[in-house]
Order: structure tokens, then sequence, then C-alpha cells
């Protein structure tokens, strides 16, 4: 794609407060600004201090007046923890949408109880497949990030899996680069690999 032919592209960036969405979702709308694009930005919260559901709203496009996305029209839903992203695309996928979760559960209390049961993954990626995504990449972002040394960069793991979809409007590069000017120098390096990683770990499953 090239500047002139987006009119609109949105994502949702999900997961549950403390996984570091918000940042990644940071990262990717300032990329996309660095890129030459009109971007919105939104967000809701469902008491992210406890774990609640943490959503990031990007929308990039000449077309695009508004944070606010409408159900069926999200072209890249990245999650988090794979119930969020199975309830994002439930109400915003578009058709032919590409979904990337992450495997690894955060589960909740209501489960531990007993009171209520977790869907496996595969049910979960057949459910999304269902709602007409084109493709469903799912991987265990966080054991990717827990190799590397620092469980916490599993949202860098992430955004990178987000590049490596291959659908973004802008070049990967630019990521990277908005990186090196977000994350503290200390930290650098092992978030660029992590990004990496993720990125290789979507291009490797969908070859499969």
């Amino acid at each position: 794609m090239n500047q002139a032919e987006i009119r609109q592209f949105n994502a949702v960036i999900a997961g549950v407060g403390g996984q570091g969405n918000i940042l990644a979702s940071e990262i990717f709308a300032t990329a996309a600004v660095r890129a030459g694009y009109k971007v919105r930005v939104g967000e809701t919260f469902g008491a992210a201090q406890r774990g609640g559901p943490v959503a990031s709203y990007v929308r990039i496009g000449s077309s695009v007046f508004s944070p606010i996305v409408s159900p069926r029209s999200v072209h890249l839903i990245v999650g988090f923890e794979p119930v969020e992203a199975l309830r994002n695309a439930s109400k915003f996928l578009a058709p032919k949408g590409v979904v990337v979760l992450n495997t690894k559960p955060i589960i909740p209390t209501s489960v531990s109880m007993g009171k209520d049961r977790y869907p496996t993954t595969d049910e979960i990626v057949k459910t999304i497949e269902k709602l007409g995504a084109s493709k469903v990449v799912a991987f265990d972002a966080t054991e990717i990030a827990e190799k590397l040394g620092n469980p916490i960069v599993m949202n860098m793991v992430m955004l990178g899996a987000l590049a490596g979809t291959g659908i973004l409007p802008f070049d990967t590069e630019v990521i990277r680069e908005t990186m090196k000017e977000r994350v503290p120098g200390a930290l650098l390096e092992i978030n660029l690999r992590a990004f990496d990683a993720g990125f290789d770990a979507v291009r490797e499953k969908s070859k499969q």
C-alpha cells in the first residue's frame, strides 16, 4: 500500500490492565504519524488497575475524523490476552480482517473459583474464524518474552507481531525508529529483540 491509497485503516490492540498495550498502541500510532498519516487514537478501560479489559483504537488514513471505531470496521485486531482478542473481534472485526493473539491467558477470578469456564485456544480461534477473519495467528508471546529474559516485553513481542502481519500501510522500520525514541536506552535492546521475535513468529506462523 502507499499513502495515497489509504482512506481508512483501523486497528485495535486489546488486553488487560498491566500488559502494556497502551504503550504499544502509542508507539504504533506515533509511527503512523511519522510515516505521514493522519491518526486518531482512543482507549477504553475496564477497571484496568485490577486487571480489567483495556483496548486501544488506532485509526489511520485520510478519511479518519474520530477515534471511535464502528462495529465490523476493524482491519487488524491484536490481542494480548486470548479472550480479549475474541471479545473485540466479536464486536469490531471487519470482513476478511486479521487477528493476532497471544495464547497465554490471564484467568479471571470467576474461572479460578469454578463459576465460569475459560475457552480453549482452539475454541477461541475457531470462533474468530467463523466471524469472517481472513487470518488468525495465535502464538505464545509471553513465552517468547520470558525466553528473552523479561516477561514485561511481551507487549513489544506483540507489537512486532502486529508489524509481521504485513498489512500495515507503512514500513516496519518506522516502528523500530519510533521505539528508539520512546523506549529508555537501558531497555531499548531487549525491546527491539522482542519486537523482532514477534515479527518473526508471525511470519513463521503465516507460512504454516
